[in-house]
């Protein structure tokens, strides 16, 4: 019973923050012309170890 109770207000409770969520509402919407420093560090990377094979 108490597990149900929980369930109920978890799923209550996540609903009221989505519908509290600004627009836009589609989540593929994202930010464009965002630098991606995790891809740059790992294509440094790559070139590094190119590099030290030849």
């Amino acid at each position: 019973m108490w597990l149900i109770v929980v369930l109920v207000l978890v799923v209550a409770g996540l609903e009221w923050n989505r519908r509290r969520q600004p627009i836009p509402k589609d989540p593929l919407s994202g930010r464009a012309g965002v630098q991606d420093r995790d891809l740059e560090r790992l294509l440094d990377e790559l070139r590094a170890a190119a590099d030290r094979e030849s």
